[in-house]
């Protein structure tokens, strides 16, 4: 199931996230005196930044000019969705109405349950507005299939923005029309929102986490 075919993905750049080895990263953190991050850094801040934008002018673009409600999945997209947000404010979208999903189904790096779909506000959906999904990220793609079961209407138009996209890990047919990077490789990403037990969302990159060595017993 999908909203719609995706858009123009021969544009969407790629992340390696592979398969971690045991190690710590960001030598600047030895510096302050604390201990290293268990995280491999895979796309700056900058990048990111850059790459959010390109999706406003992208959904702007195709979207502008009609009403549009945000629904954005919790926890993992508030980052995202905020800076899309205002993006879209730059590209002239200013008819816009913001509510919230809460979406469980991981914990650590595995998902554990069939995701628990929780609306948080009024999603506006009058039949008139096209509503955009706003996520973190698609794997196996349950969340994505629920969000937009969930939201689905003949009388509105539902499309799918998703920071990342592992389409090697889709066990549904769902796919995206808006994404901001591909992965490659089986690698557990946090940073910008994305968190591995409720930690690193406040990163302002994308990262890979990586297992920190078990102390000797």
């Amino acid at each position: 199931m999908e909203a719609s075919p995706p858009a123009r993905q021969l544009l969407v750049p790629e992340l390696e996230v592979p398969a971690p080895e045991v190690a710590g990263q960001l030598a600047f953190w030895n510096e302050v005196g604390l201990e290293p991050m268990p995280v491999r850094e895979i796309a700056s801040a900058e990048a990111v930044r850059e790459r959010v934008a390109c999706l406003a002018q992208e959904i702007a673009h195709e979207l502008g000019g009609e009403p549009l409600t945000l629904a954005v999945v919790l926890r993992g997209a508030f980052v995202f969705a905020a800076d899309l947000a205002r993006e879209l404010i730059v590209n002239k979208m200013e008819n816009l109405l913001v509510t919230f999903f809460h979406a469980s189904s991981y914990r650590g790096t595995k998902a554990w349950r069939a995701p628990v779909i929780q609306e948080l506000g009024d999603a506006g959906t009058d039949g008139r507005r096209t509503i955009l999904i706003i996520d973190d990220i698609v794997d196996a793609g349950h969340t994505a299939e629920a969000m937009i079961q969930r939201l689905a209407s003949p009388t509105r138009r539902v499309e799918y923005c998703a920071l990342l996209d592992r389409p090697e890990a889709r066990e549904v047919p769902v796919h995206p029309r808006y994404v901001g990077f591909h992965l490659r490789g089986p690698g557990f990403v946090v940073g910008y929102g994305l968190d591995y037990d409720g930690k690193f969302r406040e990163l302002p990159y994308l990262a890979q986490w990586m297992p920190v060595p078990s102390s000797p017993g």
